[in-house]
Order: C-alpha cells, then sequence, then structure tokens
C-alpha cells in the first residue's frame, strides 16, 4: 500500500465525513466544516475513484482546529473507558462468560470470541457445576465483598475482585450467583449452600 502523507489522509477522511453529513442531513455539521453550497455539490458528485485522486492533493484541503477546552471537559469519562476496556480484558481473560460481558459491555459473539482467543480461555461449553466446598467459599467472599451494600450494587469489579479471592473460573461463578439471585436466596437466612 502506498504512503499517504498526513494532509492527504486528512484531506480523504474529511471528504468522505463532508460526504456523510450530507446524507444524513448534518447541516450543523457541514456549516462547521465551512463547505459552500457550491463545493459541497462538486464533492456530493465525487466517485471512489475521485476520492482515491485526492491523494494527488499535498496540502490540507481544511483548516483542523483541536477544542482543547471541549477535550478538558470531557476528558475523564472519555479515558474512563480505557480502563473499562481493561475491566473487560480481565474478566474475559479469568473466564467471564459472554452473558457477564454482555451485562456492561454490548459485545457481539465474533468479538467475544476473538478476545476469549486473545486472552487464552477458549469457551469449554457449559460451566461446570460448582462443588459444595467452591460454593461455600464464594458465600463467605460474596459477603465479605458486599457487606453494608445491597446486593443490586453488585459490579464488574466485584465480580473480578470474586475470582481473585476464590480463584474460581467466571463461569463458575457467574452461573452459581445467577442461580442464587434467581432462587432469592441472597442473604445467609434464606440461602442452604450446597443445595
Amino acid at each position: 500500500m502506498r504512503y499517504l502523507n498526513p494532509e492527504t489522509f486528512l484531506n480523504q477522511s474529511l471528504v468522505q465525513y463532508a460526504l456523510h453529513c450530507s446524507a444524513t442531513k448534518s447541516v450543523k455539521a457541514l456549516a462547521a466544516l465551512g463547505i459552500e453550497p457550491e463545493d459541497l455539490r462538486d464533492l456530493l458528485q465525487m466517485n471512489g475513484e475521485d476520492i482515491a485522486r485526492l491523494t494527488t492533493v499535498k496540502e490540507s484541503l481544511f483548516k483542523v482546529q483541536f477544542d482543547q477546552e471541549l477535550w478538558r471537559r470531557r476528558r475523564s469519562e472519555i479515558l474512563v473507558a480505557g480502563s473499562d476496556r481493561q475491566l473487560c480484558n480481565a474478566l474475559i481473560a479469568a473466564g467471564a462468560p459472554r452473558s457477564m460481558i454482555e451485562r456492561w459491555w454490548p459485545t457481539r459473539h465474533a468479538d467475544y470470541a476473538h478476545l476469549r482467543r486473545v486472552w487464552g480461555t477458549a469457551g469449554t461449553g457449559r460451566p461446570r457445576k460448582a462443588t459444595e466446598e467452591e460454593e461455600q467459599l464464594l458465600w463467605q467472599e460474596w459477603s465479605a465483598i458486599l457487606a453494608g451494600r445491597s446486593f443490586e450494587t453488585l459490579g464488574a469489579r466485584d465480580y473480578l475482585e470474586l475470582h481473585e479471592r476464590t480463584d474460581i473460573n467466571l463461569d463458575v461463578i457467574w452461573s452459581v450467583t445467577n442461580g442464587w439471585v434467581s432462587d432469592g436466596c441472597v442473604d445467609s437466612k434464606s440461602r442452604g449452600v450446597g443445595t
């Protein structure tokens, strides 16, 4: 593939963005690009070959400016996505089933399967049943993690912590804890270990 200088890449990307804005009638976005109606008509007539010929334009057709104020306002919520991705990967590496991952991160089956292969946790079918000792350990650690909190506050990090405390695969943990929830047995009085 031929190397594209930064200006060429920018030109192609922003022309395609302008075409997308036009197709979706994003008038504000088009106005922000500063494209006059006459020039927009020319752009709308471009086909794939015309867009490819933008590689011959070595100067930038657009003036791009970074909005530092907006970035600083939105930075924390954007960068949280990175830590979320790390948490998701840690859960998958610990054997989290797709239903667990999908509770917090909608994931296509192909993407989930790929991540399992990447982290070396290829699926083994249905989760095995927990032993009575594992279930008792899970209940003990589960209760410790959730001490002083309502059951509904259980999150992805809690499941990872439960895995780290017990060294039980997350597909087993997810199966057991969902069984407790569906049975309505989420406190020590209503739950019988090993039943």
